[in-house]
């Protein structure tokens, strides 16, 4: 039987969950349009065309894009009447699904056999992380952050199960993996991780190859198996989902050490240094018969750390951010694994490190703080990136401001603060002292950033709410309308194509103004849809369908000639005019 502790347990956490589910849904349903190109276009975008039965799309025409999970999980949302409404749904959803990360957390908990005011700590961290912030967002965190923590679980269990049910719990493992796959492809750390600290068991005890080998087999088995099926029925003929894996240049290749070095450097700093640098110190052998959540599992963790920084800097900061000294941070792809190592950290404090482990934890210490200062600079743009380092990125925005020096000098004197600051807590930490405070400012540390989060993207979502209801009454309106829809935006990526993107759900050709003029399309004033194949700047390629277009929809300063077009009855949002065009297969344009 269960007993009444479990039950008021979980009854406690399903409490956590609603009140954290209402308040972030409050928080994020203000009326909003997508951000963040590509990522958010192709989210919303594949969920409707899902919906529709027209297979998987991005700006009206076929795409590879496979990362499904979270289009699926918002999938409910676009069942509303107005687009607007829609909208307002994702966020409620999208707040459901975070705070949905309190159960994971709970159960991890309860695995580790915390005592109830860890466990109370722990849950708490996860109800105020902020990467919860993304409720208000239309990005695949809002999944990645819970499934993460239920990925986690999954393996500790294997770990903890004995050699025949571990069989059982490392194909479910699997199996979930590739879940988690078709939302990140970053997920695949955990497979890798894996498969490593199992090879480091193994290799303290040889004799139980035949389980070792047994596991393995049954997790990368269940995880191919789910792979193959999805590629040779829903994702056949598809290519691959990103093109940012390929390899380097040399001038990329010459960039790298540095970008590891300073996302490394970073990161440790997001996960306040001693939830990485305790559970290193404190790896034991993983003897026959020892506990996998002091062994195996910090190994784990760390891995999949180490990887992650390794796969961000690989296919992000070296692309995005080459040659910036301050390359943004990618936290929100590696927040969820604080979770974990915070318990693997408080199982770490309870033992009693020996003078070596001191030593070492002060070397490590230092060597982290020289690197920081000297390797590091700032934080590139891209706040919304930044989720556990909101706190550093506030104070070095604003260094610019202060007098009697540079900004460089500022900054320097910033970094040498949190050095300072990191080895006061980790004397505190060693001699056992003030643990409640430290717990105190780790929940006040998360809300502070989950509100520097949120106010950023507030600022970079919310629109006026009459722009959202113009923008759903004029998808309503291209409904009812038969032909082609061409949208003609001014400015690439701008608020022109998100406002639209985001509010019509019907199949619409864009193609950038300037996207036009670069391809020369424009030279004699004359769009020819019948002699030009265009295309928007994402994905970058032409539509092959696009041959007439019977309406235009154009954003204000784009310099369509309008004596040849018929001006539609349609309410448009400020900024936009619909026009009916009589002769579709040609757009004119004034050029001066």
């Amino acid at each position: 039987m269960v007993s009444k502790k479990k039950i008021n347990g979980w009854a406690a956490v399903a409490l956590v969950f609603l009140v954290c589910a209402v308040v972030y849904g409050l928080l994020s349903s203000y009326p909003r349009e997508l951000a963040v190109y590509s990522d958010e276009l192709r989210y919303l975008d594949v969920a409707r065309s899902l919906l529709q039965g027209r297979g998987l799309r991005v700006r009206n025409m076929p795409s590879d894009y496979q990362k499904i999970l979270y289009p699926l999980c918002i999938l409910p949302a676009l069942l509303l009447r107005t687009t607007a409404a829609q909208i307002t749904a994702i966020g409620w959803l999208n707040a459901v699904y975070m705070a949905s990360a309190v159960f994971p957390a709970y159960a991890l908990a309860r695995a580790m056999r915390l005592n109830p005011r860890r466990t109370a700590f722990l849950v708490g961290v996860t109800a105020v992380l902020p990467t919860m912030s993304a409720a208000a967002t239309f990005m695949s965190e809002t999944v990645f952050l819970p499934l993460s923590l239920w990925q986690v679980y999954f393996f500790l269990r294997a770990m903890l199960a004995a050699p025949r049910a571990r069989v059982g719990w490392c194909a479910a493992a699997g199996a979930f993996c590739y879940l988690l796959y078709l939302n990140k492809e970053v997920a695949l750390y955990y497979l890798i991780a894996w498969v490593l600290v199992r090879g480091w068991v193994w290799w303290h005890d040889k004799a139980g190859w035949r389980a070792e080998l047994a596991c393995n087999a049954a997790l990368l088995g269940s995880f191919l198996a789910c792979f193959v099926l999805a590629k040779v029925t829903l994702f056949r003929g598809l290519g691959n989902s990103y093109n940012q894996t390929g390899w380097l240049t040399g001038e990329q290749w010459r960039f790298l050490p540095f970008a590891l070095v300073c996302d490394a450097l970073f990161t440790v700093l997001a996960f306040w240094v001693y939830p990485v640098l305790l559970p290193l110190c404190g790896l034991h052998r993983p003897r026959r018969g020892s506990d996998a959540r002091r062994t195996q599992l910090p190994l784990f963790l760390l891995l999949c750390l180490g990887i992650g920084v390794a796969v961000i800097a690989w296919s992000i900061t070296v692309r995005e951010d080459l040659h910036d000294p301050s390359p943004r941070q990618h936290m929100r792809y590696l927040e969820p694994l604080l979770i974990p190592l915070l318990a693997v950290t408080m199982n770490t404090l309870d033992e009693a490190l020996t003078p070596a482990r001191k030593r070492l934890l002060a070397a490590l210490t230092a060597l982290w703080g020289i690197g920081f200062i000297v390797v590091c600079r700032a934080i590139g743009a891209g706040a919304g990136d930044n989720t556990l380092l909101q706190w550093f990125d506030f104070v070095a925005d604003r260094t610019d401001r202060l007098p009697g020096g540079s900004q460089t000098l500022w900054l320097a004197v910033w970094r040498v603060c949190i050095v300072l600051g990191v080895a006061v807590l980790g004397a505190v930490l060693v001699r056992h002292r003030g643990r409640r405070v430290l717990a105190a400012a780790a929940l006040v540390l998360c809300a502070a950033c989950y509100l520097g989060e949120w106010r950023i993207n507030r600022w970079t979502y919310a629109i006026p709410a009459e722009s959202a209801a113009g923008a759903s009454a004029l998808n309503e309106s291209l409904a009812a309308l038969d032909g082609k829809v061409l949208f003609l935006p001014c400015g690439v990526r701008q608020r022109d194509s998100q406002l639209i993107e985001t509010y019509v759900a019907r199949d619409v050709y864009i193609v950038e103004y300037e996207t036009l003029l670069q391809s020369g399309a424009l030279a004699d004033g004359v769009l020819d849809l019948t002699a030009e194949a265009v295309g928007p700047e994402y994905p970058g390629r032409a539509y092959e369908d696009l041959t007439a277009a019977d309406w235009v929809l154009a954003a204000d300063g784009v310099p369509v000639d309008t004596t040849t077009l018929e001006k539609a009855d349609a309410v448009c949002p400020a900024g936009y005019v619909l026009y009916r065009n009589p002769d579709a297969q040609r757009v004119r344009f004034v050029v001066s």
